[in-house]
């Protein structure tokens, strides 16, 4: 295998902000990272939605805060803070500002922040939008526990087929027996387990490939793994979900 080596600001790609910073983007084979420079008095309204060209940054982040402290507000109105240390995971739909007088360095390294600061071509719609659009509400359902959610976005005969040996292993046929699965889970893990989305891909032929992240504690251990489904839709709902996953031995061993 080739070691891939890159610096990223000799490298990488220089976005300036319509003010107030600039943000680098680089690679090295499978890794693409975003580093964001934002100096005092920056705001994404101000310097950057010029770019964008829209009312508020549809922009998913996920990041490190190496220095500073930026606040912001969601589209629905729900508020947050970090700070040098913080890690975060920030939904599309948001507004964010600096605070105080040291500039603010992020790393991104979410699949989406290849499009940031970066104007956008008006594209026509995308057929597949429904059938992504319904697994990123998918799972926000899941975490969310909103079983009525789920329920809306699943045929009555869906079928999840999950890898494995393990105890839950196997084909879950129609919508009851999905559900229980998921019940089991958060059964199995006091309420802890979650599927964090990281990236969504569709054909737009009813297929969408979500990968997702992992992390339950059971028994007082904690386990964070890698996986992803690929679900089958027929029109708005899902009628198969396969279920892939990083280690299936480890996954097996956590939940026997």
């Amino acid at each position: 295998m080739d070691v891939r080596i890159s610096n990223l600001e000799r490298d990488g790609e220089n976005r300036p902000f319509a003010s107030n910073g600039n943000a680098f983007l680089g690679t090295a084979g499978g890794f693409t990272v975003m580093k964001g420079v934002f100096q005092p008095g920056w705001r994404w309204s101000k310097d950057i939605a010029p770019i964008a060209g829209t009312k508020s940054c549809q922009t998913r982040h996920l990041g490190y805060v190496l220095s500073g402290h930026m606040q912001g507000k969601l589209d629905d109105g729900t508020e947050f803070d970090v700070v040098a240390g913080d890690m975060f995971d920030l939904p599309p739909g948001h507004d964010a500002w600096v605070v105080g007088e040291q500039p603010t360095e992020i790393l991104d390294y979410s699949a989406e922040a290849t499009g940031y600061a970066r104007g956008r071509a008006e594209e026509a719609a995308d057929p597949n939008d429904t059938a992504m659009n319904a697994v990123r509400k998918g799972y926000a359902a899941f975490n969310a526990n909103d079983m009525e959610t789920l329920k809306s976005l699943m045929s009555r005969d869906v079928v999840q087929h999950v890898v494995g040996s393990g105890a839950l292993s196997g084909d879950h046929k129609g919508l009851d027996s999905v559900l229980g699965y998921y019940g089991q889970l958060a059964e199995m893990t006091d309420g802890t387990f979650r599927a964090d989305l990281i990236d969504v891909h569709g054909d737009h032929h009813g297929h969408v490939l979500a990968l997702h992240q992992i992390s339950a504690t059971r028994n007082g251990v904690t386990r964070v793994s890698r996986g992803s489904i690929l679900f089958t839709f027929v029109g708005d709902k899902a009628t198969d979900l396969l279920e892939m996953r990083a280690d299936v031995p480890g996954d097996n061993a956590f939940l026997s």
